[in-house]
C-alpha cells in the first residue's frame, strides 16, 4: 500500500511540476526555449496507478527530466468536441520541427485521420493504421504476450478478473490469456467482471469483498491464481493473495512489489516506446511512418519474480501443490511456447 500511494504521490507531483510550468509561460509572456510538446490523453479514459496512461506520464516525466529545456503540456480533454479543439489548435499553430503532439489512444483514430498535412510533429499511440499527412502512428501488440501468459499458467486454475467488459485493450489481453492457458493445457478458465463502466478499474476493496466471501473457490483451493485485468482494482487481488497464500499474476507491469505469492508478470512496456519517440525528436531524427512493438522488439515480455521463487516459508505453503513450479520449469515452458506467441501475435491486429 505504501508503494501505491508513493507512486501516486510522484503522479500527482509530475501534474503539479508541469502545469505549473505552462502556467508560467502563460503568465508571463515568455517564449519557451527548446521543443514544446504536447500531450493529449483520451477524454474517456483514466489515471489508476496502474494502467496505460500512467505509464506515458511516467515517461514524459522521465523525460522531461532528462531534458529540462523541454516545455510539455499534459491535457486531458473532457469530450472528443474538446479533443477536436484542441488538435485543430496545435495544427493550426505549429508547423516546425521544434513542436510535437502525442495523441494517447485509439481514440483519437477518426480524428487523426482528419489532420491536413504539414501540421507539425504527431504521434497517433496504438493504432495499426499507417496514415498519410507525415502522422506517425505506433502500435503494441498484446495478443501475443497474453497467450504466451497463459500457456504458462496451464496447470493452475485460472481466474481471469476483467474491469469491464467493452475496452479493446483489456478484452485482448483478457482473450489472449484465456486462449493460451485453454491451447497449451485443454483447459477453460474462470471469469469475474467487475463492473459495466469503466469504475471497474477503481475497485479494490469491492473485489477483495468478492474474493473472500467465496470461500469454496478461493480458500485452501489447489492451483487457483488470480489474473487481474483490472487497472487499479488488482490491489484487491494483490491484497487477497498475499493475505490468503493464493497465487496471481502480474499484468501490464513488474507486479511483485504487490505480491509476495506472484510468479511472473506480463510486461507492457510503453513507457519505454514513448521515451524513445520522444528522444528521437529532440535528437532531430524523423519518425517512422509506423511500427509494432511487441515480443520480437522486448517491449512485451515475461519478468519472473525471483523473490517468490527464494521465499521459504510462503513457498514450502504452495510446495505441495502439483501446480507449482519452479523458475526453471516456467523458463522451460516459455521456450516451448514462445515462437507460437510471436506467431500469434503477428496474426493478431491488437
Amino acid at each position: 500500500m505504501k508503494q501505491k500511494i508513493l507512486y501516486s504521490y510522484i503522479l500527482l507531483l509530475s501534474f503539479a511540476t508541469f502545469f505549473t510550468a505552462c502556467s508560467k509561460d502563460e503568465q508571463q509572456g515568455e517564449t519557451p526555449i527548446g521543443k514544446d510538446l504536447t500531450v493529449l490523453f483520451a477524454w474517456e479514459s483514466g489515471f489508476s496507478g496502474a494502467g496505460y496512461d500512467d505509464a506515458i506520464l511516467k515517461s514524459v516525466s522521465e523525460s522531461q527530466a532528462a531534458h529540462p529545456e523541454m516545455t510539455v503540456h499534459l491535457i486531458r480533454p473532457k469530450s472528443q468536441a474538446e479533443a477536436l479543439a484542441l488538435v485543430n489548435d496545435f495544427t493550426a499553430k505549429n508547423g516546425n520541427a521544434e513542436k510535437a503532439l502525442i495523441l494517447c489512444g485509439p481514440q483519437y483514430e477518426s480524428l487523426a485521420q482528419r489532420i491536413q498535412p504539414g501540421a507539425g510533429r504527431i504521434l497517433l499511440v496504438d493504432s495499426e493504421k499507417e496514415m498519410s499527412g507525415g502522422l506517425s502512428t505506433l502500435q503494441l501488440k498484446r495478443y501475443g504476450g497474453a497467450w504466451l501468459a497463459g500457456a504458462l499458467s496451464k496447470g493452475l486454475k485460472l481466474h481471469i478478473i476483467k474491469a469491464f467488459d467493452g475496452d479493446r485493450m483489456m478484452d485482448t489481453v483478457a482473450d489472449g490469456i484465456e486462449d493460451g492457458y485453454r491451447d497449451a493445457g485443454g483447459q477453460e478458465s474462470f471469469r469475474i467482471v467487475l463492473s459495466d463502466s469503466y469504475r471497474g478499474t477503481n475497485m479494490p476493496d469491492e473485489l477483495f469483498n468478492l474474493l473472500y466471501m467465496n470461500p469454496t473457490a478461493y480458500f485452501d483451493v489447489d492451483g487457483v491464481c488470480l489474473v487481474p485485468v483490472c487497472g487499479a482494482s488488482r490491489m484487491g487481488a494483490y491484497s487477497f493473495s498475499n493475505n490468503y497464500f493464493v497465487l496471481s499474476l502480474g499484468i501490464g507491469e513488474d507486479c511483485s512489489v504487490f505480491s509476495d505469492i506472484l510468479p511472473y508478470s506480463l510486461i507492457y512496456d510503453m513507457g519505454e516506446i514513448i521515451k524513445t519517440y520522444i528522444n528521437q525528436w529532440i535528437a532531430g531524427q524523423s519518425w517512422p511512418t509506423h511500427k509494432d512493438f511487441g515480443l520480437s522488439t522486448g517491449h512485451v515480455r515475461i519478468q519472473y519474480n525471483d523473490r517468490f521463487f527464494t521465499l521459504g516459508s510462503k513457498r514450502g505453503f504452495l510446495k505441495d501443490d502439483e501446480a507449482f513450479l519452479t523458475k526453471d520449469e516456467y523458463k522451460a515452458l516459455e521456450a516451448q511456447y514462445l515462437e507460437t506467441a510471436k506467431e500469434k501475435e503477428v496474426t493478431h491486429a491488437y
